[in-house]
């Protein structure tokens, strides 16, 4: 008997600490919005009650803490990467940097490197001091005045559009791209872009998505409650670790973005923001975007725009034998 209650008492026990831990998770995800949202004033923390906690307040002025407002002065690239990161992960921005993020790799065409940022949820003043040093070693960091979350993801990629709007709109496109992908850059700007022609205007592109909707459960990581988005289903759009748009673009969805509802799934809002511009989604020659996680082969992935799930220290393994024999041995 006194095993059986020692073990009834280790089962409460543990389900007490998951009970306890699960709720500590939603009150600091809660915390963090009506902190970093409201920029702790009492005024707006009043008005944060009429808002659901998951509804990113926008348009808000935003301030860019760190930016790199002269990256395109006096020249006009024809490719921005606009690379969503968080603020804390230096390790994985150097490797994208010595890979396919190198400016140095695509000097005949112009290419040029941003990595989005928010503002750390954690060690947030020693990470900005470290954030503003990479600033200005590289130049290729932007930051804005929210928190740095994936729920905020929309907020991330609505400071990208902004700075080429403002900031480089004499580019040609514009990809959004995570960083946990392997992206083949030669091949997106020979086979897709060419730059030998005349660049596309009202054109978004990528791994599209249709007939899908919002996730109503609320455990969900893309849960959307009805009070924020009540359709059943979301227009079409680009799945999120990767799309491609004409720069042209980048100014109509920071601007339409002024005035509807803003939701925290960023993919899925570009697409709502394509319908009210009444611009859809371009379709891309099959199997461009790859939608998945594949196993590294150096022919197959030189035919190929991207390739999703790969971590920094994979990348830097398989970059030598891709970037090194590109023009060996491969069909096209």
């Amino acid at each position: 008997m006194s095993r059986q209650r020692h073990f009834w008492r280790c089962c409460k026990f543990s389900a007490l600490a998951l009970i306890s831990v699960f709720c500590l998770w939603h009150l600091s995800w809660l915390w963090d919005y009506v902190e970093y949202w409201t920029d702790g004033s009492l005024g707006a923390m009043l008005n944060v009650t009429t808002r659901h906690p998951l509804a990113p307040p926008y348009p808000h002025p935003y301030k860019f803490l760190i930016n790199q407002p002269e990256k395109c002065q006096n020249r006009n690239p024809f490719l921005i990467l606009l690379v969503a990161g968080q603020s804390h992960d230096t390790h994985t921005r150097n490797i994208i940097r010595e890979t396919w993020g190198n400016e140095r790799n695509h000097l005949d065409v112009g290419v040029t490197r941003i990595f989005l940022v928010g503002v750390s949820p954690v060690a947030r003043e020693s990470t900005q001091r470290l954030l503003e040093v990479e600033s200005m070693v590289f130049a290729d960091i932007v930051q804005q005045d929210f928190l740095d979350t994936y729920y905020n993801l929309t907020l991330k990629t609505l400071m990208g559009m902004e700075w080429v709007a403002k900031f480089c709109p004499n580019a040609s496109y514009v990809m959004k791209i995570d960083n946990d992908m392997f992206l083949n850059v030669d091949y997106l700007i020979r086979s897709l872009l060419r730059p030998e022609m005349p660049a596309r205007s009202d054109y978004f592109t990528g791994y599209i998505v249709a007939n899908t909707g919002p996730y109503r459960r609320r455990s969900s990581k893309w849960y959307v409650p009805k009070e924020i988005y009540p359709n059943s289903t979301y227009p079409p759009y680009c799945a999120g670790p990767g799309y491609v748009l004409s720069v042209d673009m980048a100014r109509k969805i920071y601007e339409v973005a002024q005035v509807i509802r803003v939701i925290p799934m960023e993919d899925s809002f570009m697409g709502i923001c394509l319908y009210e511009l009444k611009i859809p989604p371009t379709r891309s020659p099959a199997n461009m975007f790859n939608g998945h996680r594949i196993n590294y082969d150096r022919c197959a992935f030189h035919n190929l725009v991207m390739v999703h799930h790969y971590e920094p220290e994979e990348l830097w393994t398989i970059w030598p034998d891709f970037w090194g024999k590109k023009n060996s041995g491969c069909r096209k």
